[in-house]
């Protein structure tokens, strides 16, 4: 499954628990590929759709113990003198300030004895904790409770975890957990991937990279040799150093973050891309400012001109952009719908979309009818 369509599903899942229908889901693949991302991404979203407070509450059960699953055991004396063990809150639990809430589509901090009337307690690398604290667990899955503790309605549960080919510590699967929640392998999508670097203004040159070598960054292997390597999210980590750094220094960096060949092959692309005119440029005369030729060259000019356009540029934009071939016209116009969907608003822009109906329709942004 692509990671927006399990995006959709985790949002499917909370409308079903609005309802008081739970499904636990499970999301499976290799490292970097957005599985905990997309939780707090359907929470913000499911925000708007619900017109309530979503809460999101990450729980990371490879950094803690059995005792953290169920909370502590603390000895009371009964009035008769005998003893028994209650138990703590677990630390799961909505109510603390260790979770967030999405009001709204805006994500923030949750402040303490705040609940929110639906939410997702996202067990974080599941796999990679040891057995004895997933076994506490599994009966979150199924009941949504651990011993004394457990969610409010409204309230689901969700994991993500490695694979075992992916050498992250994961343990092997124990069959009485399996039985308890939808298991969903995550596949790397470049398409999935590019709408959302889009949406979060991640640094178009890293977009035209993965469109460029989708390869180096979407790879379904972690590499046999250790040390780092490029994943999305390496990528993205590395892409915030450009141009902070000078050129020499940022090399060295992103061999320690997304390994000597990717490295290579990611400074590489930005030289080309110094050589590409300026948006000002592009902007002041879109006619005659020079097209590039290589592929390379026009995904990054591409990019870059999805990441800045706007109302009052994007007539100029995408004069400049129809003198590329159809594909980064395509692109482009997906880019820039994706970051800035108002600039339709533009009397002058929504006149050339007009004039240009059928590359509206080839970037599946309006209907046949449309």
């Amino acid at each position: 499954m692509k990671i927006n369509e399990a995006k959709n599903l985790l949002k499917t899942n909370l409308r079903l628990a609005a309802k008081g229908i739970y499904v636990s889901t499970e999301l499976v693949s290799g490292p970097g590929l957005g599985k905990s991302s997309i939780n707090e991404q359907a929470a913000a979203e499911m925000s708007i759709e619900l017109g309530q407070p979503v809460g999101y509450i990450p729980f990371f059960l490879s950094t803690v113990e059995p005792p953290d699953v169920r909370g502590f055991g603390i000895p009371e004396k009964l009035p008769g003198g005998e003893r028994r063990m209650v138990y703590t809150k677990a630390p799961w639990m909505p109510g603390g300030d260790n979770g967030f809430i999405a009001e709204g589509g805006q994500v923030r901090r949750a402040k303490a004895g705040e609940v929110a009337p639906f939410g997702i307690v996202n067990l974080d690398e599941f796999r990679q904790a040891g057995l004895d604290t997933q076994k506490p667990a599994a009966e979150l899955f199924l009941n949504r409770r651990v011993g004394e503790s457990f969610l409010p309605d409204g309230w689901m549960v969700t994991a993500c975890s490695n694979r075992e080919s992916d050498r992250s510590g994961v343990q092997r699967e124990l069959a009485f957990i399996t039985n308890r929640r939808m298991v969903i392998k995550i596949e790397p999508n470049l398409d999935a991937w590019v709408t959302w670097a889009e949406k979060q203004a991640v640094h178009p040159l890293a977009i035209a990279f993965a469109r460029t070598k989708p390869g180096t960054v979407f790879a379904d292997t972690v590499p046999e040799k250790p040390g780092p390597f490029c994943t999305p999210r390496s990528l993205v980590m590395c892409s915030q150093l450009i141009g902070e750094l000078d050129m020499g220094t940022f090399t060295e960096c992103a061999v320690g973050l997304i390994g000597e060949g990717a490295a290579g092959e990611f400074v590489a692309f930005l030289r080309v891309a110094e050589q590409l005119p300026k948006f000002e440029d592009i902007v002041k005369d879109p006619k005659n400012v020079p097209v590039p030729t290589r592929p390379d060259a026009s995904y990054a000019a591409m990019q870059m001109i999805a990441h800045r356009v706007d109302e009052k540029t994007a007539v100029a934009a995408f004069t400049y952009l129809s003198r590329m071939q159809k594909e980064f016209q395509v692109a482009g116009l997906r880019g820039t719908f994706n970051r800035v969907p108002n600039v339709v608003r533009s009397p002058e822009f929504a006149s050339w979309l007009r004039d240009n109906k059928s590359l509206v329709m080839a970037a599946n942004l309006i209907g046949k009818k449309g």
